[in-house]
This record gives structure tokens, C-alpha cells and sequence, in this order.
């Protein structure tokens, strides 16, 4: 059975799913500070074990969605996108009457379509120019 945690997501959990989808890693404290500034995560479990994840970092105003990764075996069966509607719906309860925020993301080359079919817009836009992203890796 299939089951959707909230704010359960740990390193190991988090190691197990990046490792399953070839990303790289980052250390134990990267990853544990991450943990820390999260807002909201999900993490999909299967028996007991990780099959997905997702997290939101945000202030109110601005949130990110990263992190979000579902495992090889488990994809193309609406994991991902529960994960985003989920997401989405954290930030709308959070919302207090006449409220607006933006919810942002990078998706993986190639995963635009499936963000743009959850109602997110390719930047530059008619009100955004292009998203931009610097990398820093200290020797």
C-alpha cells in the first residue's frame, strides 16, 4: 500500500530517492540544514520504504518546490503529481483572505510538460523574465 507522509522526510529517506534517480548528493549536514528550512515535505512510502519525495521552502510570500523526485519503478503513476497538488494546497491553506504568493520551481530538463499540465507557466513570461541559477562548490 501506498502511503503519503507529511514532514516525516529524513536524510536516509532523502539519500535512498536521490540515489534512485542519479542525482548527487550532498552531505549529511547539507541535507539536515535543508530538513531544517523545510516548511512542508511529503515523503511516499511503499512497504515501509521511500518511493518519492517532495519539498517546500518558503517565507509566505515566495515558496520553492524542490526536491520533488519519484523512483524509476514508481513513475507514470500520479505520485509526482499528487505531490505537487499537495504542495500547492499547503500553500493555499496558509493563505490568509486577499493574500497572494508565488510558488516557483526548476523543473528537470525535459519535465516542463508535466508542471505546465499542473497550471505552472514557462519563464519568460508576459509578467517574468527568464529564471537564472548560480552554482558555488567550495575546494
Amino acid at each position: 500500500m501506498i502511503i503519503y507522509e507529511e514532514n516525516t522526510l529524513n536524510i536516509e529517506d532523502i539519500k535512498t530517492i536521490r540515489e534512485s534517480v542519479h542525482w548527487k548528493m550532498f552531505t549529511d549536514q547539507q541535507l539536515q540544514q535543508a530538513l531544517n528550512m523545510t516548511v512542508y515535505s511529503i515523503v511516499v512510502k511503499e512497504c515501509e520504504q521511500p518511493i518519492a519525495m517532495g519539498r517546500l521552502i518558503g517565507d509566505g510570500i515566495y515558496y520553492l518546490i524542490c526536491d520533488v523526485a519519484v523512483i524509476p519503478s514508481y513513475q507514470k503513476q500520479g505520485i509526482g503529481t499528487r505531490i505537487i497538488q499537495q504542495m500547492i494546497e499547503y500553500v493555499y491553506r496558509h493563505l490568509q483572505s486577499d493574500e497572494r504568493c508565488s510558488i516557483q520551481l526548476i523543473a528537470a530538463k525535459g519535465k516542463e510538460e508535466f508542471y505546465e499540465s499542473l497550471g505552472f507557466v514557462k519563464i519568460p513570461n508576459d509578467l517574468s523574465g527568464h529564471g537564472m541559477q548560480m552554482f558555488i562548490k567550495k575546494k
